[in-house]
């Protein structure tokens, strides 16, 4: 960079939508410390290990539904979890 003032216009589509999410000096940042690398977005913000300690501290007994909900997994991941901790214990 020449030392020319930047204009978004002539930005790439996707350090374009960086500043539109981050603002401009954020996308700057994200370029200088990113670019080159090929970066993939999780489907899920929170880590499966995460999740699994939440589970067990937040579980009451009948909210697996609610916990389903708020993490994002099934039901049915939420009661495997429950029953690989109690086993654990």
């Amino acid at each position: 960079m020449s030392g020319e003032p930047i204009e978004k216009e002539g930005l790439n589509d996707v350090y374009k939508e960086l500043c539109d999410c981050v603002g401009f000096e954020n996308m700057l940042e994200i370029y200088k410390r990113m670019k080159g690398s090929q970066i993939t977005f999780p489907q899920r913000l929170f880590s499966g290990g995460y999740v699994k300690e939440q589970v067990l501290k937040k579980y009451d007994g009948h909210n697996i539904k609610q916990l389903a909900r708020e993490y994002e997994y099934s039901e049915k991941w939420i009661r495997q979890m429950l029953k690989d901790g109690k086993n654990k214990i």
